[in-house]
Protein backbone atom coordinates (compact mmCIF):
# COMPACT_ATOMS: atom_id res chain seq x y z
CA UNK A 1 0.00 0.00 0.00
CA UNK A 2 1.46 3.49 -0.86
CA UNK A 3 1.86 5.74 1.78
CA UNK A 4 0.23 9.13 2.56
CA UNK A 5 2.91 11.37 1.54
CA UNK A 6 3.23 9.08 -1.66
CA UNK A 7 -0.20 9.23 -2.12
CA UNK A 8 -0.19 13.14 -2.22
CA UNK A 9 2.82 14.00 -4.00
CA UNK A 10 1.46 11.71 -7.22
CA UNK A 11 -1.88 13.46 -6.86
CA UNK A 12 0.24 16.99 -7.39
CA UNK A 13 1.96 15.25 -10.36
CA UNK A 14 -1.00 14.28 -12.17
CA UNK A 15 -2.40 17.58 -11.55
CA UNK A 16 0.82 19.53 -12.91
CA UNK A 17 0.42 17.11 -16.11
CA UNK A 18 -2.88 17.00 -16.65
CA UNK A 19 -2.51 20.78 -16.57
CA UNK A 20 0.07 20.71 -18.98
CA UNK A 21 2.21 22.64 -16.45
CA UNK A 22 0.32 25.67 -15.41
CA UNK A 23 0.13 24.63 -11.68
CA UNK A 24 3.12 23.50 -10.47
CA UNK A 25 3.38 19.91 -8.40
CA UNK A 26 5.29 21.61 -5.43
CA UNK A 27 2.83 24.78 -5.53
CA UNK A 28 -0.60 22.28 -3.90
CA UNK A 29 -1.09 22.70 -0.32
CA UNK A 30 -3.61 19.71 0.41
CA UNK A 31 -6.28 21.79 1.70
CA UNK A 32 -6.34 23.16 -1.74
CA UNK A 33 -10.14 22.26 -3.61
CA UNK A 34 -9.27 21.12 -7.27
CA UNK A 35 -12.05 22.60 -9.11
CA UNK A 36 -12.45 25.51 -7.11
CA UNK A 37 -8.81 26.78 -5.98
CA UNK A 38 -6.35 25.19 -8.75
CA UNK A 39 -9.24 25.70 -11.91
CA UNK A 40 -8.99 22.21 -12.87
CA UNK A 41 -12.07 21.31 -14.95
CA UNK A 42 -14.60 17.90 -14.27
CA UNK A 43 -12.55 16.32 -17.24
CA UNK A 44 -9.21 16.98 -15.57
CA UNK A 45 -10.53 15.63 -12.33
CA UNK A 46 -11.16 12.62 -13.90
CA UNK A 47 -8.25 12.35 -15.82
CA UNK A 48 -6.48 12.46 -12.42
CA UNK A 49 -8.73 10.15 -10.93
CA UNK A 50 -8.14 7.55 -13.57
CA UNK A 51 -4.44 7.82 -13.45
CA UNK A 52 -4.75 7.82 -9.52
CA UNK A 53 -6.95 3.90 -10.07
CA UNK A 54 -4.19 3.08 -12.51
CA UNK A 55 -1.10 3.96 -10.43
CA UNK A 56 -2.32 2.36 -6.97
CA UNK A 57 -4.44 -0.90 -8.55
CA UNK A 58 -7.33 0.45 -7.11
CA UNK A 59 -10.74 1.21 -8.26
CA UNK A 60 -13.38 3.84 -6.84
CA UNK A 61 -16.98 2.57 -6.55
CA UNK A 62 -18.11 5.96 -7.95
CA UNK A 63 -21.68 5.30 -6.95
CA UNK A 64 -20.35 4.81 -3.08
CA UNK A 65 -18.86 8.01 -3.21
CA UNK A 66 -20.53 11.33 -2.24
CA UNK A 67 -18.42 13.46 -4.80
CA UNK A 68 -19.75 16.71 -3.26
CA UNK A 69 -17.65 16.24 -0.45
CA UNK A 70 -14.58 15.05 -2.48
CA UNK A 71 -13.30 18.59 -3.44
CA UNK A 72 -10.03 19.27 -1.88
CA UNK A 73 -6.25 17.29 -2.56
CA UNK A 74 -6.09 15.57 0.81
CA UNK A 75 -10.14 14.69 0.61
CA UNK A 76 -8.70 12.78 -2.70
CA UNK A 77 -6.07 11.96 -1.28
CA UNK A 78 -7.92 9.82 1.52
CA UNK A 79 -10.02 8.03 -1.01
CA UNK A 80 -6.84 6.10 -2.12
CA UNK A 81 -5.60 5.71 1.32
CA UNK A 82 -3.50 8.78 1.99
Amino acid sequence: MKSKDEIFEKICSFIEEVSLGNIHANHIKPGDKIIVDLGLDSLDYAAVMLQLEQWTGSKIDENKVNWAEVQSVAQLSKLFGG
